[in-house]
């Protein structure tokens, strides 16, 4: 169940932010908390991390257990920055001049 995966991860989270907290506080610094994240959060990054791997999308379709290779690419695909998308394009050009 979703829900239980995300109270385990909850719990994990919200003990190291505590025990962060109380650390930083005894050490005059400001704490450096993790945020609040769930399996869904898992899940998108695990897709995006296949897909920057170059995983084959509709293998990625199969594994997140979408119908159409779409919803994969456009809702679970995230480009997180300018620089993954100079890899990318990087990495096509090493592809290509081989």
């Amino acid at each position: 169940m979703p829900s239980a995966v995300n109270n385990v991860i909850y719990n994990v989270v919200d003990k190291y932010n505590k025990e962060e907290a109380a650390k930083a506080k005894k050490e005059h610094r400001k704490a450096d908390l993790h945020p609040r994240i769930s399996a869904h959060n898992l899940r998108h990054t695990a897709c995006t991390n296949m897909a920057k791997q170059g995983m084959n999308v509709k293998v990625l379709q199969y594994i997140m257990g979408h119908a159409h290779s779409d919803v994969t690419m456009d809702v679970y695909n995230h480009i997180a920055n300018k620089q993954d998308i100079r890899e990318e394009v990087e990495r096509y050009a090493r592809v290509a001049g081989n």
